[in-house]
């Protein structure tokens, strides 16, 4: 399977875990430490509590706002030395009735130990606080 092929299944389970809420696939795909970049600064979560916090928070936010369904299509994947790569990936969030909510493109950082892919820094920028406003 080539790299494009890997991250695009890797992106579209991980889009799935948070259709169903499981916070302990989210987790695991998400690498610690882990950094989230957001337009008004970084978060570093350095365990598990930490993200298992954050995960419950976003999912309230979500949910505060009426999002029923996230899809995500990767556009670009650039391959980075060490078994990494740069992910563009274009976000959906939709209501019930599938009216988008909110859209975002995120740039993120991915490792792959053994072919098993995880994230190393998120981009959250195109999802802050404003979009939602």
């Amino acid at each position: 399977m080539s790299i494009d092929a890997e991250i695009a299944a890797f992106i579209a389970a991980h889009a799935d875990a948070w259709n169903t809420g499981d916070v302990d696939a989210i987790a695991d795909v998400m690498g610690l430490p882990q950094m989230l970049a957001r337009s008004d600064g970084s978060t570093f979560i350095e365990t598990d509590e930490e993200l298992v916090a954050w995960i419950d928070a976003r999912l309230a936010e979500w949910d505060s706002h009426g999002v029923e369904g996230v899809t995500a299509v990767v556009d670009k994947v650039e391959p980075l030395p060490d078994d990494a790569a740069r992910v563009t990936t274009n976000w959906r969030l939709v209501d019930a009735d599938g009216k988008a909510l909110m859209t975002f493109t995120a740039i993120d950082t991915l490792v792959s130990d053994d072919g098993d892919w995880s994230f190393v820094v998120t981009d959250l920028a195109g999802e802050d606080a404003a979009a939602w406003a």
